[in-house]
Formats: structure tokens, sequence, C-alpha cells
């Protein structure tokens, strides 16, 4: 067997096989972690691999164990705040000691004698890949037959890392023949022969410009891309072959879509994601396992594209988890009796229907409903066991199957989870060691697997180190620092003296920074007859850096300037651009002006027809008496923005806490004093909070929810020594009520709060929760209390009036009224009352009902609108109709700047 190692070839590398041939037999490009495959197998040496996390929980019980038995090692503080972290990092250090050479034994230092007496305690350590490498190393100091014949390096062999090299010299004993990679970069007097000189013996020379080497700056890395795939369509189909792209970061998504734009083919290099939908069901199903209850996590869960319950019953519980963010509320009851009976008839027919009824249900409420447990007491291992396995049984039923990437990583992140759980020992876990652990498991994340290379001359490797032969053409995409990082021992000058006395050689930090630069060169070493170095001001939002690279070349870039350098920006002045020896042709692109604002709109005959039959709120006449398309749309219409399922803010779910207590305490009839009001709001806050409000539990909210333990209670306290204060007996809460009026207007509304005086009759009371009372205020005194005159005409149908009303703002405690109304405590001077309010707003609601009807709909907001208003309107539009409104986009109140 021939094979070529490289340090980075157990990823993507160029080219892909050895030989001028279209395939190879008993030959291959391998890194590392392949060369080690090869000879476990060739030296009987295989065996289970354990998961990185199972290594993490199993070095933290043997940190544990040596800890309880030395009493004060070195790492005893950190491991008592994070044991998964100290344990991570330890393991670390102790993994790179055992590739040195270290065998676990004390050596005299207090801190590596720490980590011996770690080797010894505690369970076994699965093997990780220097355990693996020492294994190989160790078979072969016997000198057995392999079947390498050769080897060829792509690194020199004094830049490869000590364990490695002593890995070569090992199978150099054992017969195999161990060479070079041949270099051989551009034959011609060029830009790039001059610049493979300069980075070869450091002699600048100057650069002509002669196309061979370029830089490409783009401010965008959208237009970077654009570029790029410009001038490699500018090119024939031949040349796409040997053009081999660098993507250090590992994702090509962006400039894919360029190519393929031109019909070029996929590079289908894709990062690794922890956060892809299906690899969030672990972390998610952990997260709404914690006390106090996280109705965002569970919402997460339940709007994830594939979650672990049926989509339709995801659906109506994350309805009724955004009305009511709890799992004790009405809301939530009447989802589960939907899923009941959507169930029964589903499986009316089935021969079993009431197991399997039952089995389904329980299963889903298990990943809705399950445990809540503290999170620094911590969840007992069997349950987080228990949600770690329905996890992976979930994904591989889901999968069933067939192979889907993302599912058979979530299976494995799963198993891993339990197997660290079963080796860590520890009783109960806390939250930060469940998360920490959860975070491991999925650390490598997957790859995008709708992201694939198609079919193309063209390849991709991700690090310049992976090309280990000729390339006629390299672009480095994404050409930015900061670049790979020199790791920084943890070593003292004295430990490390100690470690070269037994034999342990450690890689210094100069060593690692000479090789990494190498690797850097050599991809220019090996470019036959151009070369492209791309790089944008901005990635991802964020201004880039310089490569170390070119600060490296900065005495031959700085010199020549602009015969090297080139902008992408161009492509977008000019028809026709030269870059690296390719014409790039432009058409000029016609600019079309976006439509125009308009004020007046004509309905279609099937927009006119969905008024038949309407009934009315206090928020249509609201939206109606600002801007009548808003109202067309939104209410008649039912257009809405698309926005599925969301947790309210605190605002408004402190809001619905204090109308749904007032609910509770404010029964029919006589008004309690305020010392039993503030008992009741006491006995059933913590009881609503959690069934409605429970994401004001969270630590975010901390202080508005103290805050709200002081002031709603207080509201509802003065507003029953108010009610008391004026005679006032409470009709009802939330309640329902419809009424018709003339020319066809139908209402309907829930009222907050309805009273009765004995003398004066029913009222309205609307509770608020605002941060200010301004605006209720200036709504009263302007005659804009739309909400108000409305419930109090549809209050008592009967009567014959409208009933007075008042807002009582919780946050403030202050019960507002228009002057004379009997419910108001503090009255506001009016420019009219509220029956006059409601008179002028039906007057207002004819106009523009009828202007609709004639197929017609005003967007207010815009300057001309105002020469069709219709005659009798008796509320106008406010003076700034456009401010709160979600449509200014579609009548184009607002232009987006060319």
């Amino acid at each position: 067997m021939d094979l070529i190692l490289g340090l980075a070839c157990d990823e993507r590398a160029y080219p892909d096989f050895p030989g001028d041939a279209e395939g190879a037999l008993h030959a291959a490009v391998v890194g590392p972690s392949g060369l080690t495959d090869i000879l476990e197998v060739q030296l009987g040496l295989t065996g289970p691999r354990g998961a990185e996390a199972v290594r993490i929980a199993a070095y933290a019980a043997k940190l544990r164990a040596a800890a309880a038995v030395n009493g004060a090692p070195f790492y005893a503080a950190s491991f008592v705040r994070d044991p998964w972290a100290t344990a991570k990092a330890l393991l670390g250090w102790r993994d790179q000691l055992i590739a040195a050479g270290w065998r676990g034994e004390a050596i005299g230092s207090p801190r590596l004698d720490d980590l011996a007496r770690a080797e010894s305690a505690g369970p076994s350590l699965p093997a990780g890949s220097p355990d693996r490498l020492c294994a190989v190393l160790t078979a072969l100091s016997d000198r057995p037959a392999v079947t390498v014949d050769h080897i060829r390096l792509v690194e020199p062999r004094q830049v490869l890392p000590p364990p490695y090299r002593r890995l070569v010299d090992q199978l150099e004993r054992c017969g195999t023949v161990i060479g070079q990679v041949s270099v051989s970069g551009s034959a011609n007097d060029t830009d790039l022969r001059n610049v493979q000189t300069f980075l070869a013996t450091g002699s600048p020379e100057t650069l002509r410009g002669d196309a061979s080497f370029m830089t490409v700056e783009a401010d965008t890395a959208l237009m970077a891309a654009e570029a790029l795939a410009e001038w490699l369509a500018a090119g024939t189909e031949e040349e796409l072959a040997g053009t081999v792209v660098v993507s250090c970061d590992g994702d090509t998504a962006l400039l894919d879509r360029a190519l393929q734009a031109r019909g070029l083919p996929a590079l289908g290099l894709s990062a690794a994601s922890p956060w892809r939908g299906a690899l969030q069901v672990l972390p998610l199903a952990f997260a709404a396992s914690w006390a106090p209850f996280d109705a965002k996590a569970l919402l997460d869960l339940l709007l994830l594209p594939r979650p672990p319950i049926g989509r339709s019953a995801a659906r109506k519980l994350a309805r009724a988890l955004a009305r009511e963010p709890g799992t004790g509320a009405a809301a939530w009851d009447r989802a589960w009796a939907d899923l009941d009976a959507d169930l029964a008839q589903r499986f009316a027919d089935h021969p079993t229907a009431e197991a399997e009824i039952s089995r389904r249900r329980d299963r889903w409420r298990e990943w809705t409903t399950g445990g809540l447990y503290n999170r620094l007491d911590g969840i007992p291992a069997d349950a987080a066991r228990r949600i770690a396995t329905r996890v992976g049984q979930w994904a591989i039923e889901t999968d069933a199957g067939g192979g889907d990437p993302l599912l058979l990583t979530v299976a494995g992140a799963a198993s891993a989870l339990t197997q660290a759980i079963d080796v860590l020992g520890q009783d109960p876990l806390p939250a930060l060691l469940v998360e920490r652990m959860i975070e491991q498991v999925l650390a490598e994340g997957a790859q995008n697997p709708e992201h694939i290379a198609t079919a193309g001359g063209l390849r991709c490797v991700k690090t310049p180190a992976a090309i280990w032969g000729p390339v006629d053409r390299l672009i480095w995409w994404d050409f930015k620092g900061p670049g790979d990082r020199v790791p920084t021992p943890p070593w003292s000058q004295a430990e490390i003296a100690a470690l070269i006395d037994t034999g342990c050689e450690l890689e210094a930090p100069a060593a690692a920074a000479a090789r990494i630069g190498w690797g850097y060169a050599n991809a220019l070493h090996h470019t036959q007859t151009r070369a492209m170095l791309i790089r944008p001001a901005l990635s991802a939002g964020e201004e880039t850096v310089s490569h170390p690279l070119a600060h490296q070349l900065n005495p031959l870039l700085q010199p020549a300037g602009g015969k090297i350098r080139w902008t992408a920006e161009r492509l977008l002045e000019d028809a026709a651009h030269d870059l690296a020896g390719r014409r790039l042709p432009r058409e000029l692109a016609a600019i079309v002006s976006p439509p125009q604002a308009l004020a007046r709109w004509a309905l279609p005959a099937s927009a006119v027809a969905k008024l038949a039959g309407r009934k009315e709120s206090a928020t249509s006449f609201e939206r109606l008496a600002d801007c009548q398309m808003r109202w067309m749309l939104l209410d008649v219409l039912r257009l809405s923005r698309g926005r599925f399922s969301e947790i309210p803010g605190p605002d408004q779910l402190l809001g619905n806490l204090a109308h749904e207590i007032a609910n509770r305490v404010l029964q029919p009839g006589p008004v309690a004093d305020a010392e039993e009001v503030l008992r009741q709001v006491d006995a059933v806050f913590d009881t609503l909070l959690s069934a409605i409000a429970a994401p004001l539990q969270q630590p975010e909210f901390a202080g508005e929810l103290a805050a709200a333990r002081t002031r709603v209670p207080a509201a509802l306290a003065e507003l029953a020594r108010l009610l008391r204060q004026k005679n006032l007996e409470v009709v009802g809460t939330e309640l329902d009520r419809e009424a018709a009026f003339p020319d066809g207007l139908d209402v309907l509304g829930r009222l907050d709060l309805v009273v009765r005086h004995q003398t004066h009759g029913t009222g309205v009371i609307d509770l608020k929760w605002t941060r200010s009372a301004n605006r209720r205020r200036t709504e009263l005194a302007e005659g804009r209390a739309l909400q108000l005159a409305t419930y109090g005409a549809i209050a008592d149908p009967a009567a014959g009036a409208p009933a007075p009303g008042a807002y009582y703002l919780l946050n403030q405690r202050r019960l507002i009224g228009p002057t004379g109304a009997f419910v108001a405590d503090e009255e506001i001077e009016a420019s009219r009352s509220l029956a006059d309010t409601w008179i002028d707003l039906m007057e207002t609601w004819r106009a523009w009902r009828d202007l609709a009807v004639q197929g017609v709909a005003l967007g207010t907001g815009l300057p001309q609108a105002a020469d069709h208003f219709p005659a009798d309107l008796g509320v106008s539009p406010g003076e700034a109709p456009c401010r709160y409104c979600e449509l200014t986009s579609l009548c184009r109140v607002t232009q987006e700047a060319n």
C-alpha cells in the first residue's frame, strides 16, 4: 500500500488520490487519523471508540475519585465550581502528555503528579486518539510486518509534531519507505514565481502585474462571491479542471449560490453546526424540564421543522402556549381537548383505538408536561437518562432507516449523553453540568445535508496544507485572518524540563508556528499558473482582519500596489473588466423605479363582498378611525404578517396576569374590602403566574416580577376600595357582549369589568397595564376613547343609551374617565362625551363602509388622501396614523432608498 500522509488530509485533499490515472488501487491520501485506522487494522488493535463526552465524563469521575483520596489537588477549586469544564481542560492536557510520551506516572512535579494519581483512580478512561496512537507505537516497537510499502509526506519531516514524527520513524524501522512529496511551482518568470521564491528564500523581487498573482478586495463577501463567480464563468469548462478553491472557514454556501446562478458546479463545503433544526431537540427537551417552567423553550421545541410530536398537535399546543404561556391555563386545556378529539376521530376504526390513543397522548404529554426540576438541586440521573433515551428513540423512529444525517447525529448525541451520565456517576445532575454535557455531545454539530458538491472540474479544500500536488489555478477564498492560533502550553519551564527528563517530548510553540506558516505557503508553492487571494472587508457583518500570510507577503504586495490589486466593486461601474487574464463582460442593468405611494386604492368585487355580515370590535374601530386601508386589509380581508407563535413580552404578560387575577377576585355582587382582596390575590397569584405568565419566572424578568408582586395586589386592592367607595357592585368580569345597531352595524367585544350603581345603572371599567398614563388621558381629553365608547355602547344592549366608562390604570392605580362619569375617580375634561363619541364613531363607520362598498380604500397616512375623505367623518384620522402600522411598506408610506 502506498500512502500520501498530510496532517490536514483527514478531510478534503487535492489531488484526491495518488497518480495521474482516474483512480488508484492500494493507494490513498490520508491524515493522522486515517493512518492510525489503517495501522490498527493491520496490527489487530481495533476496538470500540468512546465519544469525547464519555471520555470527559470518565475523566471527571477519575478526578473526583483522586481528589477524594488526595485531599487538595491543584484543580480542586475549579472542579467544585465547574466539574465538566475542568475535566475537559485537564483531559486535553493529559492527552497532550500521552501523545508526547508520558506514561501516566508521577515524576516529582506537583501538578503532573496530581494528574498521575487521577490516571489510576476511578473508572477506566475510554481510549482517545493519543491513546490509540501510543498503542500503535508500542505495537510497532516489535517491528511487525506491515503492508504499508511507501509513505510520502506532505509536510517536511522535521516540521511534523513529535508524536507523528515518532510514528514515521517507527514505520521506517519496520521497512516502510518514507519519502517526501515533490513541489514544483511555476516554471515561468512570473509574479507567481517571484512570490514562491520570496516565500522560500525571503528575497523580495518586484511584481510586474502580469496577472499570474492577484489580490481581490471587496467591501462584502457577497460582492467577492459575485466577482469570483464572474471570473470562473469567463473561463472554459476545461479550465475549471485543476482549479482549486481554499475555504478556511469551511463553508462555501454563499459562493456556491453565485456559482450555481452561472451554471457552475457547487463546491459543497458546509460548516458543521450544532444549531441545525433536528439537533435542537436534545437541548430543548432538557430546557423545558427545568423549574421554573421555560415556556419559550417548549415553544421552540414545538415549532421545530420536525417537532417530536405530530405537527398538527405541535401547532395547536404552540398556539395555546403563545396565547397563555404556561401549562395549566384554559387555552392549554382546550388544546389538549382538541387533540383528544382529533385522536378519537383518527383512530375511530382502529381495533385497539383506546390503547393507541392513550399511548400517543402519554407520549405527547411526556414531551410537553414532564417533570420539572430545580436548576440548582439538579435532575435525577434516571430522569436525565429517560429524556436522552426518549430523544434518541424519536430520532431513530423518525429516520426509519432513511439514513438522514441530522437524525443519526441526534441519535448518536443522545446515546453519548446517556453513556456519559452512566460513566460520570453523579446523582443528581445540576443544570449547568447537564448543559455542559449537551454542549459537548453536540459540539461537532452536523453539516447541512442539503448542501452538496456537484460534478465538475472545480475542487475545494478547507486548509491550504491539504494541497499536496500541482494546482493549475489556486483561489484562496475568504483570505482573512486571524488564521490558525499557536497553542499556548499550560506547563511551566520546570515542568517541561521534568517531562523531558522522562523522555516526554512536547512541541515548542515556535515549532507549531513554523508548521502553521509552512501550511500557508504550501498552497502557493504547488500553484503552477495563477493564484488569486480574495478578501472581503466585511464577512458575516463583521470587519475582517488581514491574514498572517498577507503580512508575510507585504514586502512584495505593498510596492506593487494597483498592479496586483483589484476591487470587486468595479464590476458595478464599467462594461468590461480584465481580471487575472480573463475579460469579464458586464451588461448595463435597467434601473426601474419602485411603485410609488398610492393614497386611493381600487377594491376588487371579491374584497367588497367580504363586508357583508361583518361584526366590528373596539380594535377594528380604532383601526378604521385611523386608516380605512388598514381596517380593510387586517379586519375585513384578515391579512396577517405571518408571525406564527411567539411568547408575549413582559408588559403584555403582566397585563394578562393582572386581568386574570381580577377575574378571579372580583366576583359578581358586592365588592370585598381591600384586605380580603389582598388575601385572595395572594392565594391565586403564583398559581396563575405559572399557568398563564410562566416566562415572568425566568431570571431575566426578576425585576418585573418583583414589581408585579407588589403592584398587582396593591392595584386590585385600590380598585376594590374605589368601587366600595362609589357603592358599585360587580356585574361580571371578562363578559362577552354583542349588540346590533342601525344600518347593519353589529358589534361584539369582551368587557374587562362591568359594574352597577343602584341609582346610575351600568358602568364599564377597562383595565390597562401601561407604563404611562399619558396616552389614555390624551384619548379622553380629545374625545378619542373609542374603546370605552364601544364597550359602553354594548355593555347593556337593552339600555337606551351607552353606559359611562373609565380606564383603570393598574400600574398607576388610577381610575380615570370623562367628566360626569360616575365610575371615574379622576375626571378628565373631554372635548366630547363617550355617548357623543359613539354617535360620531357610528357615523365614521358608515362613511368609510359606504366608501368601501363603492370599491375604494384610502391610505389616510398619505398627504393626498385628505382630498378623498368622506364629508361626514365624525372621527377624523389621528395626527400620525402610520406610527404603529405594520403595512407601511405595502401602501409605500415609507419608501426604501434606491
